[in-house]
């Protein structure tokens, strides 16, 4: 059985990523939530597949420590799928701190990179080979001046997914999904009327994590073995209107 960490693994995209994976895969979920036995017995049905490494990924030392911890439990990473994100409120380019612009920086774009370089070295390490997804956004494939600091973060995400996609040199596969509007505990906390994005939708209404989850599962399988260095965009063809 291979092992995974999902970072941010104990909500929306990371979690329904985790209980997809977890039916094959030892999961370890790393989040700066705490989870219990109750949480995982509640969400998985594998339950001796999961695992869980408090985390902060804006902070070296948790990392450095979760690989530890992954050496000293299981011996080897096969894949690793960086969805931990913010975007603290306020973050419209008028009304943004420089609270809120330091930390969503620190934890979307230097921790993802952090992630990247000792986990992905770690599957290199390891397993020789293996693959890596990343969770960018469409904010940032086109820009979003209501959340401008997060867009500038998803787009660095994707050049980050980009850049270590030639580092490892097809040892390692590295691709991004970017998801439109999904219906998970982060898009609730920013208030935004979902008509404002599914109007506009090709699809017209919000995904599910699910279906973030399916696209994920795909780019780290062997299925997708030809693919690396990747964007692909889940948004209900929000992005072609």
């Amino acid at each position: 059985m291979k092992n995974v960490i999902i970072t941010g693994g104990a909500s929306g995209i990371g979690l329904a990523t985790a209980k997809k994976l977890s039916v094959n895969h030892h999961v370890i979920i790393a989040d700066l939530k705490d989870i219990d036995d109750n949480f995982i017995s509640k969400n998985f049905n594998n339950t001796e597949n999961i695992s869980f490494f408090k985390c902060d990924i804006s902070k070296r030392e948790d990392i450095i420590n979760l690989k530890q911890y992954v050496l000293d439990n299981f011996k080897q990473l096969d894949y690793l799928v960086c969805d931990a994100g913010i975007m603290p409120l306020p973050c419209e380019i008028d009304t943004i701190t420089d609270e809120n612009i330091d930390r969503t920086i620190d934890v979307n774009l230097k921790g993802t990179f952090k992630c990247l370089n000792i986990l992905g070295n770690l599957i290199k390490e390891t397993s020789g080979s293996g693959s890596i997804v990343t969770v960018s956004s469409v904010d940032g494939v086109i820009g979003e001046p209501y959340g401008v600091i997060y867009s500038t973060t998803k787009a660095g995400i994707i050049s980050l997914t980009k850049s270590f996609a030639r580092y490892f040199k097809g040892d390692i596969r590295v691709n991004s999904v970017a998801p439109g509007l999904i219906d998970t505990p982060l898009t609730d906390s920013t208030g935004e009327d979902p008509s404002w994005t599914t109007d506009y939708s090709i699809i017209k209404r919000v995904g599910k994590p699910e279906e973030i989850a399916d696209s994920i599962a795909f780019l780290l399988s062997d299925q997708a073995s030809y693919i690396t260095g990747q964007v692909l965009v889940v948004d209900g063809g929000f992005t072609l209107k």
